[in-house]
C-alpha cells in the first residue's frame, strides 16, 4: 500500500485525489530517469546471460570486452531512445503538444528494450571474438582436437585456444 501512495504522490496524484490546480502528471525529467533506469536494470539482466559474467571493460587477446558498464549503458541508451520515439514532444517552437502521459507499459517497455538492446550489443561483441577466432584457425594447420573443443567452447574460451593450435 505505501508504494502506490508514493507512487500515486510521485506521478501528481492523477483521478480525484488531485488538488485543483496540481499538474496531472509527473515531470518529464522524472519519466525519462525511470526510462533511463529501467532500461539499465534490463541491461545489467543480461549481463548474468551468457560467459561474460561481471566484469570491469576490459581488452582480452586484443578484443574489447565492454563489461557490465558496457551492456547497462547500452540497455539505458536503447530504453531511452524508444521511449523517446514512442512520446515525442514538441521541446521549442509553435506546434502545441499534449502533456506527456507515463505508465507501467512504458516501464515494461524499457525493461524488455534495456536487455534486448544490452542483447544485441554482446552478439556484437562475440560475432567479432569469433570472428578473430576464425581468423586466426584458419592460418593454423587442421587440428580435430581443437576444433572439437572451438567448436563446445564460449567464444572468449575458443579465442583463448585458437593460438594454441597445431
Amino acid at each position: 500500500m505505501e508504494f502506490g501512495l508514493a507512487f500515486r504522490h510521485a506521478a501528481g496524484r492523477a483521478g480525484p485525489n488531485r488538488v485543483k490546480g496540481e499538474p496531472n502528471g509527473m515531470d518529464i525529467g522524472w519519466m525519462i530517469l525511470i526510462v533511463v533506469v529501467s532500461g539499465a536494470v534490463g541491461g545489467f539482466v543480461n549481463v548474468f546471460i551468457g560467459d561474460n559474467g561481471l566484469h570491469l571493460p576490459k581488452v582480452e587477446n586484443g578484443v574489447l570486452q565492454p563489461g557490465y558498464m558496457g551492456t547497462v549503458f547500452v540497455g539505458a541508451a536503447a530504453a531511452l531512445a524508444s521511449w523517446g520515439m514512442a512520446k515525442a514532444f514538441v521541446f521549442s517552437g509553435s506546434a502545441a503538444s499534449p502533456p506527456p502521459t507515463f505508465s507501467t507499459a512504458d516501464i515494461a517497455n524499457a525493461l524488455l528494450l534495456g536487455f534486448g538492446g544490452a542483447k544485441w550489443f554482446k552478439s556484437e561483441n562475440e560475432k567479432d571474438v569469433l570472428q578473430k577466432t576464425a581468423a586466426i584457425a584458419a592460418g593454423k594447420e587442421a587440428d580435430p582436437a581443437a576444433a572439437l573443443m572451438i567448436a563446445s567452447a564460449t567464444p572468449n574460451q575458443a579465442l583463448a585456444a585458437a593460438p594454441g593450435m597445431h
